[in-house]
C-alpha cells in the first residue's frame, strides 16, 4: 500500500505525471478515460510518470493503488491539452504576480497550482476581467528558509507551466521592489489615440499626460509605442499593428486589420453602442460599466481601471503640508460643488485652474495650470485633496484618475461618492455628499490629521499595488498578445 503522504500534482509538464514522493512505480495502476495503459507505455523515472505522447486534447488521467484499487489523493484528473498562454511577470517577496488564460475560452477563470519538490505548496486564481491576471502567495519558509527551493507554477489540470514559471527565490536577493520580466511578445507597433486636438495643445490636457505615462510603460515592456493626437490619428496606417483608443470627446474608427483596444476611461454616455463593434476588446475603468456592458451582450469587455504613473508621483515626508484644501480643475462653466462648499463655509482652500473669472473671486484662484510634472509636490504639500467626478462617471462607476495620483503621494483625498469605490479603496478615501458632512470631514482632518494620513497610506500601498500605469501595461499586453494569436 502506498504512503499516506503521497499525492498527485495536478500539472503534466513534458509529459512527466507529478507527484508527491518516490513510490514503487508496480504499485500504480495508470489509467486514461477509464482505459488501462500498457506498462510499456508508462515509464518510472524517481517520483515521474511518463505518460506519451497526450491522447487526446481533453482527457481523464487516473493513477490508482494497484492493492487497493482506489484513486490516489489528488486523482483523477480531468487534463485539457494545448491551448495555453500564460507568464510570470513580476516577484515581489513572497507574492507572484502574472496571468494566465485559455484561448479558446480566455473569459473563464484559470486555476494555478504551485509545487516544488513534488509537493503542492500554493494555489491560485486568474481573473478574466483583467486579463487573466493572477497574484499568487507562497509560504514565507520557501522563500526565506535555508534550503533553496525551485519553483514551478503551471495551470492546473493541464500539461501546462507557465513562461518564466520555474524560479528559484533566494532569501539574501528579496527584491524590495516589483521585478518586471518583459513580456515574450512579437515585436510590433502600438499607437495611443488621444482626442487631443494636437501635439500644440497636448500639454493642456490630461488624456496626453496618461498618454504619455501608459507609452513610457509599454516601452518598457520592450512594446514600440506611439501617441497620435486626433489631427493625425490616420496617418500612420502603415505603421501600427495594435491601437490602443482612450476614448475621449471623439470616435476613431479602427482598421480591422490591426488588433484594436477601446480603453473606455470616461464618458460612457457619449459612445454609442455600435462603436464598440469595431473593437476586438473593450477595457473599461469601471467594474459596474464593464459587468452593464457584459449584461448587454457585449462579450470582449474586461475592467480596467485608470492608474497613476509610479515614476512621478513619489511620497514626499520631507514636504511640509499646509492645513488646507487643494482643488485643480476648470469651473466646465459651473460654480463647481465643493470649491462652493468651500466658499460658503469659509473653509481654507487654494483653487488652480482655468474659467473661473466671473465664478469666483478672481482673488481665490493661486493660478491657471499646474504642470503635470509640478502636481506631485502641489499634492504632497496640502493636508487634503479635493475630487469630483462627471455626473455620467460618478453614476457608472468611473473612479477618476486624480483618485490614484493623489493616493499614490499619500494625501488625504476628499471626494464626492462614486459608485464602486469602497470596491477599490475600501475606507481609505473619504467621501461627502453634503455641505454639512463636507465641513465636518475637513474640520476633522485640519484637527486631527493623524487618522487621516493613515488611510491615505493605506489607500497609497492600494495603488501602488495594483494600479500603476506598469500594472496596466503588462494587462494591455496580455490582451494585446491574446487577440494576435487567435
Amino acid at each position: 500500500m502506498l504512503p499516506n503522504e503521497f499525492r498527485v500534482v495536478p500539472v503534466i509538464h513534458d509529459g512527466l505525471v507529478l507527484t508527491g514522493g518516490a513510490p514503487d512505480m508496480e504499485q500504480i495502476d495508470v489509467l486514461i478515460d477509464g482505459v488501462a495503459q500498457d506498462p510499456d507505455a508508462v515509464a518510472p523515472d524517481n517520483r515521474y510518470l511518463l505518460i506519451a505522447p497526450p491522447p487526446a486534447a481533453e482527457y481523464e488521467l487516473d493513477l490508482r493503488d494497484a492493492e487497493t484499487n482506489t484513486s490516489l489523493p489528488g486523482a483523477p484528473l480531468t487534463i485539457r491539452s494545448g491551448l495555453w498562454k500564460g507568464d510570470v511577470h513580476t516577484l515581489k517577496d513572497t507574492l507572484v504576480y502574472g496571468f494566465a488564460e485559455h484561448l479558446e475560452t480566455p473569459d473563464t477563470p484559470v486555476a494555478l497550482v504551485a509545487y516544488s519538490d513534488g509537493k503542492i505548496i500554493a494555489f491560485a486564481t486568474t481573473n478574466p476581467d483583467a486579463g487573466g491576471e493572477f497574484c499568487l502567495s507562497l509560504p514565507r519558509d520557501i522563500v526565506d528558509g535555508e534550503t533553496q527551493h525551485t519553483i514551478h507554477i503551471g495551470v492546473a489540470g493541464s500539461d501546462y507551466l507557465l513562461r518564466n514559471g520555474s524560479f528559484t527565490p533566494r532569501r539574501h536577493h528579496r527584491l524590495s521592489t516589483p521585478r518586471i520580466l518583459q513580456l515574450p511578445l512579437e515585436e510590433r507597433t502600438i499607437r495611443l489615440k488621444i482626442s487631443t486636438p494636437n501635439m500644440k495643445e497636448a500639454p493642456m490636457w490630461g488624456d496626453y499626460h496618461f498618454a504619455v505615462s501608459l507609452k513610457q510603460s509599454l516601452e518598457r515592456l520592450g512594446q514600440r509605442t506611439n501617441i497620435d493626437t486626433l489631427d493625425n490619428w490616420y496617418d500612420f496606417a502603415g505603421d501600427q499593428d495594435v491601437t490602443i483608443t482612450l476614448r475621449g470627446r471623439q470616435q476613431y474608427k479602427p482598421d480591422p486589420n490591426n488588433t484594436n483596444i477601446m480603453w473606455l476611461i470616461s464618458h460612457p454616455d457619449r459612445i454609442p453602442p455600435e462603436e464598440y463593434a469595431a473593437f476586438d476588446h473593450i477595457a473599461v475603468a469601471s467594474d459596474i460599466y464593464a459587468a452593464q456592458l457584459k449584461l448587454e451582450g457585449l462579450k470582449h469587455v474586461s475592467a480596467l481601471h485608470q492608474a497613476t504613473d509610479a515614476t512621478l508621483f513619489i511620497a514626499d515626508s520631507e514636504i511640509p503640508r499646509k492645513p488646507a484644501c487643494l482643488f485643480v480643475g476648470n469651473s466646465r462653466r459651473e460654480y463647481r460643488t465643493m470649491v462652493q462648499w468651500c466658499i460658503q463655509r469659509d473653509i481654507p482652500l487654494d483653487l488652480y485652474g482655468g474659467g473661473w473669472d466671473g465664478v469666483v473671486d478672481p482673488a481665490l484662484v493661486k493660478g491657471t495650470n499646474i504642470a503635470n510634472t509640478d502636481l506631485p509636490q502641489y499634492y504632497a504639500s496640502h493636508l487634503i485633496l479635493l475630487n469630483d467626478h462627471w455626473d455620467s462617471m460618478r453614476e457608472n462607476g468611473f473612479i477618476s484618475n486624480r483618485m490614484f495620483d493623489g493616493s499614490a503621494v499619500g494625501t488625504p483625498i476628499l471626494s464626492d461618492p462614486v459608485q464602486g469605490l469602497a470596491e477599490v479603496f475600501g475606507d481609505s478615501i473619504s467621501t461627502a455628499e453634503s455641505p454639512e458632512t463636507f465641513e465636518r470631514l475637513i474640520k476633522d482632518c485640519l484637527e486631527n490629521p493623524t487618522p487621516y494620513l493613515q488611510r491615505a497610506e493605506t489607500a497609497r500601498n492600494i495603488v501602488l499595488e495594483a494600479h500603476t500605469f506598469d500594472h496596466r501595461a503588462r494587462q494591455l499586453s496580455a490582451l494585446i498578445d491574446r487577440y494576435a494569436v487567435v
